[in-house]
C-alpha cells in the first residue's frame, strides 16, 4: 500500500515539475507544495535528479504558515492556509452572453486585418532600424518601433474579447479589460462582477 501511495505522487508531481521546466524555464519564481506527505521526500529526491538544477532550486516544499511567509505575505495568503486575506476561494460561474463578442466575425475581422497592419509596420520599421548606422536616426527609429510595439499591445486587447472566451479570472477582476492585472482584486463584488455573480451557467460559456 505504501508502494502505491508513492507511486500515485510521484507521477503527477514528476509531469507538474517537468512542465514548468519545459515550457517556464526562466519566467517560473518558485513552486511551493504545502504539506506534502511524508513519502515524498523520498520521491523528491528521485524526481531531484532529473531536473535542471535551476529548476529543482526553484521548489520548496512547506508545512506551516510561518514556511510559507518565507515566500507570501500573511495578509495575502487565503484564510485555508492559515492567512489573513480574508479571501476564501468561490468559482463564479459563467453567465449567458459574456462571450457573445466571439460570435461577431465581421469585427474579429476587421481587428485582425488592422492587426495585420501593425504587425507589417512593426516588421518594416524593425528593419529600417537594423540598417541605420546613425546613432541619432536609429534612435528615433527605435522610438517609432517601441510607438508600433504599444500599439499592437493596447489593439490586442480590443481584440480579445473576439478571440477568447471569459474565464474565472475576468470574471473576479484579476484581468482587467485593458490586460493590466490586479492579483487582489476588492472583496467586493459589484457592477458587471455582479451580474455575472447572479447569472447562470450556459453551456456555450463554459470556459
Amino acid at each position: 500500500m505504501k508502494q502505491a501511495n508513492v507511486y500515485q505522487d510521484y507521477t503527477p508531481v514528476k509531469f507538474m515539475i517537468k512542465c514548468f521546466e519545459a515550457n517556464y524555464p526562466e519566467s517560473l519564481g518558485v513552486v511551493l507544495v504545502h504539506k506534502a506527505p511524508w513519502v515524498f521526500q523520498g520521491v523528491w529526491k528521485i524526481l531531484r535528479g532529473w531536473l535542471d538544477p535551476v529548476v529543482a532550486g526553484k521548489v520548496h516544499f512547506t508545512n506551516t504558515v510561518k514556511d510559507l511567509e518565507e515566500f507570501v505575505a500573511k495578509e495575502r495568503l487565503p484564510d485555508e492556509l492559515e492567512g489573513t486575506s480574508g479571501y476564501t476561494y468561490k468559482y463564479v460561474e459563467p453567465v449567458p452572453g459574456e462571450n457573445a463578442k466571439m460570435k461577431d466575425l465581421e469585427t474579429k475581422e476587421k481587428l485582425l486585418r488592422e492587426r495585420e497592419t501593425l504587425y507589417e509596420d512593426y516588421e518594416s520599421k524593425t528593419i529600417e532600424w537594423i540598417n541605420e548606422t546613425d546613432a541619432t536616426k536609429r534612435a528615433a527609429i527605435n522610438s517609432e518601433r517601441n510607438s508600433i510595439a504599444k500599439n499592437l499591445r493596447d489593439q490586442y486587447w480590443h481584440l480579445d474579447p473576439y478571440l477568447r472566451s471569459r474565464s474565472f479570472y475576468d470574471r473576479i477582476g484579476v484581468i482587467k479589460p485593458d490586460g493590466s492585472l490586479d492579483y487582489y482584486p476588492s472583496k467586493s463584488i459589484n457592477g458587471t462582477m455582479a451580474a455575472v455573480a447572479a447569472g447562470e451557467t450556459s453551456a456555450d460559456d463554459v470556459d
